[in-house]
């Protein structure tokens, strides 16, 4: 069985580097076929919505309109990976939610990798590729105004589960993994390391209290001091704080003392 073809539309202001992504995916990808490119988020608008490709190649860091600025402007949202030369934060929290994201100068292992990723999310059921969409949505809004949205989206095995942030009492982290402690019990473990998360959730009320836990400050209930300091979550839980982190929740349980 072949595989399917994947049209793509290279996005990215500097010329170089849509020659070199160019020749770089007819040399080592051949499912995936450049139909057009554009330099300017202007022209990626257009040219994404009229032609409406299976893939975009996108910068991130354009003038005038950048790559957040183009996928706020989209109609049709096909699969993005983002090309950038700077890991930034904003990065990090698209490693979670994106199809893809490759460093420039891009390395060849790394994008035919992305090339299989991009085959499997075309194989699997429209309605998870939507659910895909939706996160890409999702992030967009977030990014461009921050804490106006309050959710995160978790990988699983069959695409992706968009869950509310205020629903997240706290996360534990072991090695490469994490586990979402909800409301209502339910948990979720995702192969992704706890600092990956706390660099996303920093800004959305998330505290580190432990090098292996992450609380949402909105669930806390009680702050306790014996011998060492421990919090007291809404589902009841009890959590300990290292020595490290205590400065930091005794500043913030001061600010929010009425």
């Amino acid at each position: 069985m072949h595989n399917p073809t994947l049209s793509a539309i290279i996005v990215d202001d500097e010329l170089f580097a849509v020659a070199n992504l160019s020749n770089l995916l007819t040399s080592y990808c051949p499912t995936i076929k450049i139909s057009d490119t554009a330099r300017c988020g202007a022209t990626a608008i257009q040219k994404i919505n009229s032609q409406r490709p299976d893939v975009v190649f996108m910068d991130v860091n354009m003038p005038q309109q950048n790559g957040f600025d183009v996928l706020a402007h989209l109609q049709h949202l096909p699969s993005i990976v983002f090309v950038t030369a700077h890991e930034e934060h904003a990065l990090r929290a698209m490693k979670v939610c994106a199809v893809d994201f490759l460093l420039k100068p891009i390395d060849v292992n790394e994008l035919v990798q992305t090339e299989i990723k991009l085959l499997q999310l075309h194989a699997i059921k429209p309605e998870i590729r939507e659910n895909y969409r939706m996160v890409l949505r999702n992030l967009t809004a977030m990014l461009d105004k921050p804490g106006s949205i309050r959710k995160i989206t978790l990988p699983g095995n069959n695409g992706y589960e968009i869950l509310e942030l205020d629903e997240l009492i706290y996360l534990t982290g072991e090695d490469n993994y994490t586990s979402f402690h909800f409301m209502n019990q339910r948990q979720k473990m995702v192969a992704k390391t706890l600092k990956d998360y706390e660099e996303m959730l920093e800004h959305f009320g998330f505290m580190r209290i432990h090098k292996s836990t992450l609380i949402n400050l909105s669930h806390v209930k009680k702050v306790l001091r014996s011998e060492s300091m421990e919090v007291q979550m809404s589902n009841g839980d009890h959590l300990n704080v290292s020595r490290r982190r205590m400065p930091e929740l005794q500043q913030w349980a001061k600010h929010h003392t009425i």
